[in-house]
């Protein structure tokens, strides 16, 4: 079994301050680094650090702390790893600024970040993996499903690069271990952003094996929990550790803190209920159409909302008068006729449901059913409203 280290995406964010770090003035890296073993520097991503930056983050934290951090994006989104753009150059340039923490066994891990309009490509991968510094490691985050093939992971294999594992709304959370090291990154699933996103209990359990057999695969594993609104990324992170049985006394104090914090903190209200959940009778839903039907079921706001989402983002991979199946960009939409159950993921799902109100990706795919089915359904939904359930969609375990 390999090594295990868990962390959060960054560390500097003013948010934090009552959940996790207890006074503003305080060093951030030096209260973070009492709780964590390892974190993920963001900072690098939108510039190169000075070199006193680097120097602040060796001096500052404890000996066995390590770092990863991402690649500029100068390299990653601007060059797109182009070598004929001076890619190679760059790579010198700002591993030279991390050598000493290279050097002082305190960085993990490099990461390239792609953008999503980057599409699989293999000699332009091929071409900047061959000019990677040899005795950095690299792992590499995909924003684009084409990547996810055999070329790829063969490429990855010879080249001892790692695959990122992500837990995000573009791709799948594939577990693909391609070289000594593994890495792993839990975005969040939020609409925009997707880092304002607290994990369930249920979401994290499902990660337990997958992580479980990342580590079994890979000498080391590095993992880093990026929906940092609101400190969700320490409470989460922090319930993963002591999911894997990898917490510490100090570490279970602090995720007790932070939950408290949380629990306590004011919530924002649900969606109060349409009067016309409760206000027509049967006979009057019976004879609505489309328009009016929806407006049952979701707020003027949210209609607007499901409007814009473009139609060559939803897929209807199933429309029958038992059942209706559906992705709104890396959402799940599935309604039971049958069983009256209604299972969605999104974040303002969970406000949704309990007061038995659609959210825009089920409206979305309504607007993109033939019109006389989706009438059909309102008006079961309409007239049986008592007796359907709204619940979360449960993935399963891949």
């Amino acid at each position: 079994m390999g090594k295990l280290w868990l962390g959060c995406s960054g560390w500097f964010y003013k948010d934090w301050v009552g959940p996790f770090y207890r006074e503003e003035t305080k060093s951030k890296l030096a209260a973070y680094s009492q709780v964590f073993k390892t974190a993920e520097i963001d900072s690098t991503f939108y510039a190169y650090p000075s070199k006193g930056m680097v120097m602040g983050w060796l001096k500052y934290t404890p000996p066995d702390f390590i770092y990863s951090a991402k690649l500029p994006r100068l390299i990653t989104h601007k060059k797109k790893l182009d070598v004929n753009k001076g890619v190679e150059e760059d790579l010198q340039r700002f591993c030279k600024l991390m050598e000493p923490l290279q050097q002082n066994g305190k960085l993990g891990c490099l990461l390239a970040q792609l953008p999503p309009s980057l599409k699989f490509n293999l000699p332009l991968m091929e071409s900047f993996l061959s000019v990677f510094p040899s005795r950095f490691r690299v792992a590499v985050e995909f924003r684009d499903e084409s990547w996810l093939r055999e070329e790829t992971w063969r490429l990855f294999e010879q080249y001892n690069a790692a695959y990122t594992i992500v837990d995000e709304p573009l791709l799948p959370p594939k577990v693909k271990v391609t070289s000594d090291i593994a890495y792993v990154r839990w975005h969040g699933r939020g609409d925009y952003p997707w880092y304002n996103y607290h994990y369930k209990t249920e979401e994290l359990e499902q990660w337990v094996p997958k992580v479980e057999e990342t580590v079994n695969q890979a000498e080391t594993t590095f993992g880093y929990f990026n929906n940092h609104y609101h400190a969700y990324a320490v409470k989460n992170c922090l319930e993963m550790m002591d999911k894997l049985g990898a917490i510490l006394p100090r570490q279970k104090e602090v995720k007790k803190t932070v939950k408290e914090y949380l629990k306590a903190r004011p919530k924002a209200p649900p969606p109060k209920p349409s009067l016309a959940l409760t206000a027509f009778m049967p006979e009057e839903i019976n004879r609505m159409g489309f328009k009016d039907l929806l407006r049952i079921f979701i707020d003027n706001r949210r209609i607007k909302r499901a409007k814009g989402i473009k139609d060559e983002e939803v897929k209807l991979q199933e429309v029958t008068s038992d059942l209706v199946k559906a992705t709104v960009r890396r959402y799940r939409v599935t309604i039971d006729v049958s069983n009256r159950l209604i299972l969605h993921d999104c974040a303002d799902w969970s406000r949704c449901a309990p007061v038995k109100q659609l959210c825009k990706h089920v409206g979305k795919v309504l607007m993109m059913m033939p019109e006389e089915e989706a009438v059909s359904l309102l008006r079961k939904i309409g007239t049986e409203r008592e007796k359907w359930e709204f619940k979360p969609y449960v993935a399963q375990v891949l």
